[in-house]
């Protein structure tokens, strides 16, 4: 199959799939108004790869085959390959404007380094071979073209206790074992894009005690989104219901990836669909191995310099739009976000050229090059969201809804909401969108996901220090005073 169109995939999305939001189970995801626009987005996504005029740099082939395959999927041999994959991600990237941080090229190059990585699965403390399971699942993944989500994850009940001391124990674990596979029964968090996703990867959580109490927890498999006994308990949809115009939320009721908490209620897993089994040595490990990190990182810089395109673009252009930009405040304000974007492109440009050989024969981008781009972009999307907000003032809260251009009182719109160069027209298209992009449920959950999406910052950074190859720094200053001294004419 391969390369799959936008029709194909929302009609894979109808199935028995147990989604609840509000109160309700959702029938089909592709037509409730709550999701139906993100689902249509991850459409328009399937359908970009397949345009003619874009089909070779979305895409790749094998040898002399014509079956072409997502870039996303590429197993990257060379810093040209990185560059080929990475320019495939930041087309899918802008078609967003980096506003939908988990489209289905997340997921793909993830398993993509798992699958490359094959053989760790073999090397398991429970002396089962999973490295079969997994190449198989990515030849189906890339052969299907198929949507996943992930979670990691156990819910928060008493985080000052390892998994299996909680008090409550409602994580994720194995409850019985058969000949065919075993059960599991418990839930995990959270899943970004369950509702558009085809498949579901349990992947490994925070570190797993190494001990036999906790082997019912050490766990990564694989499973379609309609198993039975699996069940998404969807937060409320962020699409603003009974909209006086879609112009008056243009990026909420486009980009509503959606996020669910999954319970596993008495689900049965096969062995061939199991990655690791009680083992959680495997699981505490299993990222460095793989370089998992370093294949999720590029992806997410590349949607980030989108991200931070869009946002840059946006502050500038309500400067200039409102003849702002001519203040010496003003531009000393977009000035930091204008290097900040050069500076995101030049890092990651780096950390490519930087890559890495890896013992699979592949390459990945520089691990701590990559880092950087990503623990720094928050800040610096934040400077970006209070620069819109700043320049827009209270433009933002008085923004009418674009129906009004139509409405009973249109006449007065046209007069009082037009400004020196633009209509009224035109300056509520530009006042809305810096709504929905600053001030909306949408753009709070866009900050919060750039905080969180890969781990808590802090602990993020604290490994950055820890993981930091620090002894040429030390060196340096040594050597420094060393030197000093000696010209001084003190014994060092």
């Amino acid at each position: 199959m391969a390369l799959r169109t936008g029709k194909e995939y929302l009609e894979s999305l109808r199935d028995d799939r147990e989604l609840y939001i509000d109160g309700e189970r959702v029938r089909d995801v592709t037509t409730d108004p709550r999701l139906a626009g993100g689902a249509q987005t991850i459409a328009e996504l399937y359908d970009l790869q397949c345009e003619p005029g874009l089909i070779d740099e979305m895409s790749y082939t094998e040898g002399d085959g014509d079956e072409r395959f997502a870039m996303a999927f590429l197993e990257p041999r060379s810093v040209a390959d990185l560059q080929r994959r990475g320019r495939a991600l930041k087309r899918t990237a802008d078609a967003t404007f980096g506003m939908v941080g988990r489209s289905p090229d997340f997921m793909s190059v993830g398993v993509t380094a798992l699958a490359s990585a094959h053989e760790v699965f073999d090397q398991s403390a429970s002396g089962r071979a999973f490295g079969q399971n997994v190449r198989s699942y990515y030849e189906k993944a890339r052969r299907l073209d198929l949507a996943s989500t992930h979670v990691q994850v156990n819910p928060q009940v008493d985080r000052s206790k390892p998994v299996h001391q909680q008090s409550i124990d409602i994580a994720l674990k194995v409850v019985r074992e058969t000949d065919a596979g075993y059960y599991v029964k418990g839930a995990r968090q959270v899943a970004t894009l369950a509702q558009f996703a085809n498949d579901i990867l349990v992947m490994p959580s925070v570190v797993i005690n190494n001990e036999p109490e906790a082997a019912d927890y050490a766990l990564a498999f694989v499973l379609p989104i309609a198993t039975p006994g699996l069940k998404f308990i969807s937060r409320p949809s962020i699409i603003p219901q009974n909209p006086g115009h879609l112009l008056d939320h243009p990026l909420s009721s486009r980009f509503e990836e959606g996020d669910a908490v999954v319970i596993f209620d008495n689900v049965f897993v096969p062995w061939e669909a199991t990655f690791i089994y009680r083992d959680a040595q495997m699981c505490n490990t299993l990222y460095q191995k793989v370089h998992l990190g370093e294949s999720y990182t590029h992806q997410s810089m590349m949607r980030a310099q989108a991200k931070a395109e869009f946002m840059t673009a946006l502050a500038c252009y309500l400067a200039n739009r409102t003849h702002v930009d001519v203040f010496p405040n003003v531009q000393t304000m977009l000035a930091p976000l204008l290097i900040d974007l050069e500076t995101h492109k030049a890092v990651v440009e780096a950390a490519i050229f930087r890559a890495v050989q890896t013992r699979y024969g592949t390459v990945v981008p520089d691990s701590l090059t990559l880092q950087s781009a990503q623990l720094f972009f928050f800040e610096r999307f934040q400077k970006m969201v209070e620069a819109v907000r700043t320049i827009a003032g209270s433009g933002l809260v008085g923004a009418p809804s674009y129906a009004e251009l139509k409405g009973e009182a249109a006449e007065y719109i046209g007069q009082y909401f037009q400004s020196e160069g633009m209509t009224a027209d035109q300056r509520i298209r530009m006042l809305r969108l810096a709504t929905d992009a600053t001030m909306s449920a949408f753009a709070s959950r866009q900050v919060v996901y750039e905080r969180y999406y890969q781990g808590d910052p802090v602990r993020r950074a604290a490994m950055f220090y820890k993981n930091y190859p620090k002894e040429p720094l030390y060196r340096l200053v040594d050597d420094a005073l060393r030197g000093l001294a000696h010209k001084a004419g003190v014994e060092a």
